[in-house]
């Protein structure tokens, strides 16, 4: 199963949508999207619980006039969770004030989301991607494995890193996908949930969870702090996703 369609959301925002099997592969998404090559990758993974209002304010200044000025005033590719929800609702803020130059692609299970005239799940899509990839799933991580398939395929030829901000056991997989790929990872202390408990067994507390012992010891890990400046975070980045400093290959998971 492998076919696009073209929605509109939020009005006349349009994006186009794949529908995908798990077991689909990245090359034939890609070519089906008709995404370009992209000049570097960044992938948001995290939370999409209701945060606080502290918590919100916190991330979405680092989100907005960090991530997505980033992006936009770069050309650089984006793939998230795609959801209108926590974090990705405020990355969508950044994408409505800077606009994009680049695809920023959302990756979701295909049930539990909705879109208009399309699948009638809980939650909706994110309106300011671009580009949505919907795995045949009934459940949040059903789309991991495509999600970091594409990541993978994108970045055989640029520079890519992910961005993780609190999270639960969906986003533990996505860190330890990122393992698994080298990849390096920016994980935003003091956000809470997964990422916190990550970098505080790096500091030196006692792991509750093996998976998460080994994403702290094995992982390229980046410690960022909530309350740094956006221009502080903005740095980080785009020293990161340099065209010269390509991830080393790795095989897919």
């Amino acid at each position: 199963m492998l076919s696009v369609e073209t929605i509109r959301i939020a009005n006349e925002h349009e994006a186009l949508l794949a529908h995908v099997r798990q077991d689909t592969p990245a090359d034939a998404i890609i070519a089906a999207l008709k995404l370009p090559r992209p000049r570097a990758v960044i992938c948001l993974n995290g939370g999409t619980a209701e945060l606080s209002e502290t918590l919100k304010m916190q991330l979405r200044r680092l989100l907005v006039d960090g991530l997505a000025r980033v992006a936009a005033e770069n050309g650089i590719t984006l793939i998230t969770g795609g959801t209108d929800a926590g974090i990705f609702s405020l990355l969508g803020e950044g994408l409505a004030k800077w606009g994009r130059k680049a695809p920023c692609i959302g990756v979701t299970p295909s049930t539990p989301v909705t879109w208009p005239g399309g699948s009638q799940g809980e939650t909706p899509l994110e309106p300011h991607h671009s580009h949505f990839i919907v795995v045949d799933g009934k459940d949040w991580g059903d789309e991991t494995r495509t999600m970091y398939s594409v990541v993978q395929a994108l970045s055989q030829d640029c520079s890519s890193i992910a961005v993780f901000a609190g999270g639960g056991d969906v986003t533990l997989r996505e860190m330890r996908t990122n393992v698994e790929q080298a990849r390096e990872m920016i994980l935003i202390a003091g956000s809470g949930r997964s990422t916190d408990a990550v970098l505080d067994i790096r500091a030196g507390s006692t792991a509750p969870v093996q998976a998460l012992q080994e994403v702290a010891s094995k992982g390229r890990i980046v410690r960022f702090e909530i309350d740094a400046s956006p221009e502080q975070f903005a740095r980080l980045l785009e020293s990161r996703v340099s065209p010269a400093s390509p991830n080393p290959p790795a095989a897919n998971p």
